[in-house]
């Protein structure tokens, strides 16, 4: 397992949109070096069209996104791909392949025109299917396998791939909450020893306070608030991203942030106002 090398990555005045209308408009920003970035916000907000991106997926509309400086579009396909990995939304295997030759797949940045792998792949697959729990799977066929297990062996496949900056959108999708922990704490890991830059999309808020060192939370296609999850995740900023009244609270007195949303009301029923009014 090589470590990452620190790589800068901003976002330059960019609008990013599926037609002439935009759904990022202006939007700026510059992502920690070598830490966790989980960007938030409501559905439709523009979280998984920013990071479509950044990922080179969607030519913006306006602006760059610039990689140690330089405009994305300006790398090569196979030299950006040894830089950022993508883990996408809802990836698609071929028919028929086994567990195994997809995470394999991760290795073609650094493959020639035969694509035979190396000692160094061998390694980096076996690194990354122990690492996310999928050795037992690696003869299986990915059709075959369970939702959270598909979504374990594509993190596997970003991972053999062995990039400096690391894009997973929605990555605990399928996955119980256990797991959903696990991974997330996987993640976290390689964050440490590698250096990985890790920038995310997560729907979770208390998976989001306790995986990431930086949020960028969005709302109509702009950033509202970004920095620590104390800083982000107030009272406020809730009832303005989600519409959702909540309180925050330190529940472990270590200045960690768990989002507990109000109770409703209780509905009184006819007999219990009934009662009420005879009493």
């Amino acid at each position: 397992m090589k470590t990452a090398t620190k790589r800068t990555l901003s976002v330059e005045n960019v609008s990013l949109g599926y037609g002439a209308q935009p759904i990022v408009k202006d939007l700026s920003l510059e992502f920690p070096q070598g830490r966790v970035t989980a960007i938030i916000g409501s559905n439709g907000c523009g979280k998984s069209t920013l990071l479509r991106g950044v990922s080179r997926l969607l030519k913006p509309l306006k602006g760059d996104f610039l990689l140690d400086g330089k405009p994305t579009r300006s790398y090569s396909m196979k030299g950006f791909a040894r830089m950022v990995g993508l883990m996408p939304q809802h990836p698609i295997a071929p028919e028929g392949i086994t567990v195994a030759d997809l995470v394999s797949r991760g290795r073609y940045p650094y493959q020639g025109l035969f694509k035979r792998n190396s000692t160094e792949d061998d390694e980096a697959v076996t690194w990354a299917l122990e690492a996310t729990d999928t050795m037992s799977l690696a003869e299986r066929q990915v059709t075959e396998l369970s939702g959270g297990q598909r979504q374990r062996v594509w993190i596997a496949m970003a991972l053999a791939q062995e990039t400096d900056i690391l894009l997973l959108d929605e990555p605990t999708t399928y996955l119980d909450l256990a797991h959903q922990v696990e991974l997330l704490d996987l993640l976290s890991d390689l964050n440490e020893e590698r250096g990985t830059t890790m920038i995310m999309v997560l729907h979770e808020l208390n998976l989001a306070a306790r995986a990431a060192d930086y949020l960028v939370a969005m709302k109509d296609g702009q950033i509202v608030s970004h920095g620590t999850a104390q800083e982000v995740l107030t009272s406020g900023n809730l009832n303005d991203i989600f519409g959702l009244k909540a309180e925050v609270a330190d529940p472990f007195s270590d200045g960690s942030v768990v989002v507990v949303p109000r109770l409703r009301a209780p509905h009184r029923t006819a007999d219990s106002s009934e009662n009420t009014t005879l009493g």
